[in-house]
């Protein structure tokens, strides 16, 4: 008897735990929260990176944009140098980018970059 109670037990646990990992996935953010514990400084590999160039570091009203579906920041940058050589900036003195990590919407229609990296 003691061994079926132990068994029922272990079930309803079971399911609970199943219950509460499935609520947590619809009113969470189960991704976003793991690439902040596993990858805090980069993309997680479900994650992707959009690059923006600054020719002018005092202007951010004037961007061009790099690219987007880079695996990490280190092909981001990448892509970032490419363009301030091409503006005559190769050590970007006078630019500046952001690498926008892993984009997460939200339920009105807008949402977020989990992490924007910035020199």
């Amino acid at each position: 008897m003691m061994r079926f109670m132990r068994g029922r037990m272990a079930r309803r646990l079971l399911a609970v735990g199943i219950i509460a990992v499935l609520a947590w996935a619809s009113l969470g953010a189960p991704q976003e929260w793991f690439a902040n514990q596993f990858w805090p400084d980069d993309a997680a590999p479900w994650e992707k990176v959009t690059a923006v160039y600054y020719p002018d570091k005092s202007d951010r009203t004037v961007f061009k944009f790099a690219g987007e579906n880079f695996e990490n920041a280190e092909k981001c940058r990448d892509v970032i140098m490419k363009q301030a050589a091409a503006n005559n900036d190769p050590q970007l003195e006078r630019g500046s980018y952001e690498c926008a990590v892993g984009f997460y919407s939200s339920n009105d229609h807008t949402g977020h970059y989990r992490l924007k990296i910035t020199p």
